[in-house]
């Protein structure tokens, strides 16, 4: 997998050559294919081919498209899959429930620590208390836990009167980072031969991504951390903040005492999560976030 996030605002034509991506605005810039994690092309002059769009499911790239008010509308993930997808599926398909409980309640776990911490990096009140409805999470997360610290926390973070449901800022900027970390999420599912409709514990019938669903949670303190450090109710969402939503997947996360990109972090989660399918591990291999900062490549 790749490491690069490339964030296209400008007409250009893509192609492809020597195992290279050729973007050409008058003046050509190569990047090699083996490089790249994601594409995000905001601007509907973006020309490519349909060879390219075989190369970057060859080299599982994710690319993202942008509708006219430039939210993402569109995006492409690697149809071919784990070369070992037989053995995965029915293993999925086979998961008992005390394992799909034992594994949400570590999701849930680890997502209220990152929410917590997120708190506690932005200097905010109350992380301590939010932190200690981790230990009440059960198996299966059966008393609701989440929900409750979901409630306390985008009250602490955001302010008493914000709602995920209103337009604002900040809920904007918050869905166009969670929809970026959920393809990539999706991506990697699919990469390792998994039906991603098939949740642990999200099970809409009318939701073909219901396991990046569940893997997210854990993630999604890292887009509010952002949010929270970095944008203002006065600010419109333009370019420059979306290109800093997509690079969010080149920050840094902690696992395991390791340093990882964000990007690369889910893959380590989806590895994880094959291990405990296949009965070779019981814990996930899950983020804490850190304070931002981008992952400096040796």
């Amino acid at each position: 997998m790749g490491y690069r996030v490339l964030f296209l605002s400008s007409p250009v034509k893509l192609s492809v050559k020597n195992e290279q991506l050729l973007i050409d605005n008058g003046k050509i810039t190569k990047v090699p294919l083996e490089d790249i994690e994601c594409i995000a092309a905001d601007n509907l002059q973006v020309s490519l081919g349909t060879y390219l769009m075989m190369k970057f499911a060859e080299y599982a790239i994710t690319f993202y498209v942008t509708d006219r008010a430039h939210h993402p509308c569109c995006v492409t993930l690697p149809v071919s899959r784990h070369s070992r997808h037989t053995s995965v599926l029915r293993h999925q398909i086979d998961m008992s429930v005390p394992t799909k409980k034992r594994l949400q309640k570590q999701i849930i776990q680890r997502k209220i620590q990152n929410q917590s911490e997120a708190l506690r990096l932005c200097g905010i009140e109350g992380w301590k208390e939010l932190a200690a409805l981790k230990q009440k999470v059960l198996s299966g997360d059966t008393s609701n836990v989440e929900a409750v610290a979901a409630a306390k926390y985008f009250r602490l973070m955001f302010g008493k009167s914000f709602s995920r449901s209103a337009e604002n800022i900040f809920n904007a900027c918050l869905n166009y980072g969670y929809a970026v970390l959920r393809s990539t999420i999706e991506k990697y599912l699919i990469v390792y031969g998994y039906e991603p409709a098939i949740g642990l514990f999200h099970k809409n019938a009318m939701n073909n991504f219901n396991l990046a669903d569940d893997v997210i949670e854990a993630y999604r303190p890292l887009i509010d951390l952002f949010v929270k450090q970095n944008i203002t109710e006065d600010m419109v969402m333009n370019t420059a903040i979306k290109a800093q939503l997509v690079n969010l997947l080149n920050v840094d996360v902690k696992i395991d005492e390791k340093m990882f990109t964000c990007a690369r972090a889910v893959d380590v989660t989806v590895q994880s999560l094959t291990g405990c399918i296949l009965g070779n591990r019981n814990d996930l291999q899950l983020p804490e976030i850190i304070d931002i900062k981008q992952h400096k490549y040796e």
